[in-house]
């Protein structure tokens, strides 16, 4: 429960007993902030220690720290100090947490002179801002001071490079949608794999350059790592009108560059006990063409074997240093095994008093066990290979996993299979 009506209840109570007299603050507390360093703070509310404050620059403050779009909330409690001489005082924040980074497409002003500007607007948010209309409303009008009213703003959210979210700041005109790819310069790789990738992701869409490189960054850039070539580019992106239907056709140059081999191969944070396991796991070895979509396929068995031990939530990520003189790149798996998680309950569906007992006895996933994802499934298979019932019909597991005490509950469900139809009821 927020704590800023009593807060603010507790500032009117104390000015009431003051009066509006202003009295130096001696001490300002910041609370609440997680993100954002309490001096910054300090400095955005205005308030300055050893100044006379009253209620009204403690309201004031709390306005300014409101107009950065930095917080959700804020609110502030101030009493009498110690000594009796001047105000102690608490502002207590709630940081907006949701934010994105943000990039400029097609404008006519310079990238870092509009960042520049922007960095004025709020200190307290640098280069990443939150999408609410009160703050995109504020770049907005800066962008558009700078560039002047002949050129409509618009500001839209899409996936940047590394495909994490970004907000573009851009023209607001229509744009014409992509119909057709082209590609010039390959060599390693003919051409229709290139398109065929490429044609999924881009047309239809509308044309932007920066899209286009984030298309072909998820889209072809594997194809080619898939094949060592680690320095694939795209130097060049043209368009001109399809000839075919409505729209462009997207013509894209392409730099192979060299290909470079496998060099080492490390697991980051596991325990050293488990390395060898891992490493087995991962089965990546030294090798001529460093093949990314392997190496991202050994950290996958790694997690499988996390996960299969109960580490349900195991995640990982692939780190690579390329070592261009050697064309060869290092490779370190980091992994996060996270909690163990444990087998908690087991319901049975679908069977009868007599059989329930026997199936529970089959299962061998005891209360406190580490879970097996993997189990159930493979238990009702077994059940159905030892045919255990005449007439078994279909079958299923559920798991619910609960993060709070970290246990997965199992629930399997059994049903008889349809008696086989009569001879004058068969079809003819």
């Amino acid at each position: 429960m927020s704590k800023f009506p009593e807060i603010c209840a507790l500032a009117v109570a104390v000015v009431s007993a003051a009066g509006q007299t202003a009295f130096p603050l001696e001490k300002l507390t910041i609370q609440g902030n997680q993100r954002i360093p309490a001096a910054r703070i300090i400095d955005a509310s205005g308030l300055k220690i050893g100044a006379r404050v009253a209620k009204s620059d403690f309201d004031e403050a709390r306005q300014r720290l409101m107009a950065t779009g930095a917080f959700e909330s804020v609110g502030y409690i101030f009493k009498p100090s110690a000594d009796n001489a001047g105000f102690d005082a608490t502002i207590e924040v709630a940081e907006v947490q949701q934010l994105y980074p943000y990039r400029f497409e097609d404008l006519p002003v310079p990238d870092d002179r509009l960042r520049a500007a922007l960095r004025q607007l709020s200190p307290l948010l640098g280069d990443q801002i939150p999408v609410t209309n009160q703050v995109l409303d504020k770049y907005l009008d800066a962008i558009r001071r700078l560039i002047g009213p002949a050129m409509k703003i618009t500001a839209r959210l899409e996936p940047d490079a590394a495909g994490n979210m970004a907000i573009v700041f851009e023209p607001d005109v229509p744009r014409e949608r992509v119909a057709e790819v082209k590609f010039t310069g390959n060599q390693v790789l003919p051409s229709a794999p290139l398109v065929e990738a490429f044609a999924a992701a881009a047309v239809g869409t509308e044309y932007r350059e920066a899209t286009m490189r984030v298309l072909l960054d998820s889209s072809v850039r594997p194809l080619y790592e898939a094949r060592g070539r680690l320095r694939v580019s795209f130097p060049k992106i043209e368009t001109k009108p399809s000839l075919f239907t409505q729209g462009v056709q997207v013509i894209v140059t392409v730099e192979e560059g060299p290909a470079y081999g496998l060099g080492r191969v490390e697991i980051a944070g596991i325990p050293p006990s488990d390395e060898l396991e891992m490493a087995q796991a991962a089965n990546l070895q030294p090798r001529d063409v460093a093949d990314m979509d392997e190496v991202k396929a050994g950290l996958e068995r790694v997690l499988a074997c996390y996960r299969s031990r109960g580490f349900l939530r195991a995640s990982g990520k692939v780190e690579r240093a390329v070592d261009d003189p050697a064309r060869k790149v290092n490779v370190t798996l980091r992994i996060d095994p996270g909690a163990r998680y444990a087998m908690g309950k087991l319901e049975i569906i679908g069977l009868d008093s007599s059989s329930e007992p026997e199936i529970r006895k089959m299962w061998k996933l005891h209360p406190g066990d580490p879970f097996q994802p993997e189990y159930p499934e493979a238990f009702l298979a077994e059940i159905r290979k030892q045919q255990v019932f005449d007439n078994l019909g279909r079958t299923r597991a559920e798991t619910a996993i609960h993060d709070a005490d970290r246990t997965a509950d199992v629930t399997l469900y059994f049903s008889a299979a349809p008696p086989a139809p009569r001879r004058q009821d068969m079809p003819r």
